[in-house]
């Protein structure tokens, strides 16, 4: 198979499980009616329950080596299809507000058998060129977290219910699609091993790496579910309204290509150079963001695009260092613990974002954002790179 041909496969898979994501916030008013709940606090609690599957699936995908013990593209496609019906389970009539909170948690358990799982597929096949190939695959979530927002910015008059139903259908053809993709199960390891995990902590670069990595999560799933907050803010300080699922599509999906840039850049010029970078951009758009409501609307949405960019190019860049510096045969254990942690971390930072913004303006709470770049930059920059020891 050639190369570009398996890499589109592979990209088109993650890109259609990866709207499921996302898929409930774009039509969090509709799904709010049909099942007669208060809008106002879906937002922050379906993204929670979302990020707390992920959390809990991953943990178990990492402590049982699922990724590594099995074939990755089989566990990939079986989770993919799981997750796409607990998504589409959403569209059961009359649901409390823990069932469709469970439903959520659900779908986010079995996309930690898509996301790292994706990577490591991905690793198996383009193990020299992977920061590139990282960049392509992150940058196809990018989308699929996007494309429901993209969906809900034109007024068709589509009943949310096809929001919901495209998600899922797009998930279960990805998970057709990597059926066909081999990837072996080393012979090895088909026993569980409980030492995996501390033994990866016990190597410097492996923490190097995933610090750097909890840091960028600190900023980045929180500006991504507060992207339609921060614009439909900016609209109240403005005579013009902006569609704000439209801009959410734009700000966010453009982190795509930011990705991609930056796999390519790495190339070249070093995975870890290229991600410092995005970590100091990105940490300069959260330091600067309480102005936001006084800019012209060029530069405001010029403003957060370049913050779209910068917020998730470092992403399959601190993937590849914490890939490489994995033990052998177990980097799909290596890639699921460290987003598992990852997405813990965004929990904590979606939480107390949400608590400030019931005391501050959102341009005020922004800035807090940027400790977690800060923070990533501290441990790779302070240190000797994980880079160049893995």
């Amino acid at each position: 198979m050639h190369p570009k041909f398996l890499l589109t496969l592979i990209v088109l898979s993650q890109f259609f499980g990866t709207s499921l994501w996302f898929s409930s916030n774009a039509v969090l008013k509709e799904i709010a009616q049909a099942h007669h709940l208060n809008s106002s606090n879906l937002l922050t609690s379906l993204t929670i329950a979302t990020q707390l599957g992920f959390i809990l699936g991953s943990l178990c995908y990492a402590v049982f080596n699922l990724a590594d013990r099995y074939k990755a593209n089989i566990v990939f496609s079986i989770s993919i299809v799981l997750g796409a019906l607990f998504n589409a389970s959403i569209l059961i009539p009359n649901l409390s507000f823990l069932e469709i909170y469970g439903i959520r948690l659900m779908t986010g358990v079995f996309l930690a058998g898509v996301y790292p799982v994706g990577m490591k597929i991905a690793a198996y096949f383009f193990p020299k060129t992977l920061n590139k190939t990282l960049g392509v695959l992150v940058g196809a979530l990018v989308l699929g977290t996007a494309f429901p927002h993209f969906m809900a910015s034109f007024n068709l008059n589509v009943h949310w219910a096809w929001v919901i139903l495209s998600s899922s259908f797009l998930a279960v053809l990805g998970g057709i699609v990597m059926l066909f993709l081999h990837t072996p199960a080393k012979k090895e390891i088909q026993k569980i091993d409980f030492s995996i995990i501390p033994n990866l902590f016990k190597k410097r670069t492996f923490k190097q790496a995933t610090m750097g990595y909890f840091g960028h999560m600190w900023e980045l799933y929180t500006f991504w579910a507060f992207v339609p907050v921060i614009i439909n803010y900016y609209n109240s300080t403005q005579p013009q309204q902006f569609n704000v699922a439209l801009w959410s599509f734009i700000v966010i999906s453009v982190g795509s290509l930011g990705c991609i840039i930056a796999g390519k850049l790495a190339e070249h010029k070093g995975g870890l150079s290229v991600a410092k970078w995005a970590l100091y951009i990105s940490a300069t758009c959260c330091l600067i963001s309480p102005i936001l409501g006084y800019l012209p609307s060029y530069v405001f949405f010029s403003y957060l695009i370049i913050w779209g960019v910068a917020v998730v190019a470092d992403s399959p860049l601190l993937s590849t260092l914490v890939s490489k510096a994995s033990i052998p045969y177990y980097n799909g254990t290596a890639l699921t613990i460290s987003t598992s942690i990852g997405f813990s971390v965004t929990i904590l930072s979606i939480y107390l974002f949400k608590f400030l913004l019931t005391y501050v303006s959102i341009n005020f709470v922004l800035p807090i954002l940027a400790i977690g770049p800060m923070v990533g930059l501290y441990y790779l920059t302070a240190k000797k790179s994980a880079e160049k020891n893995s």
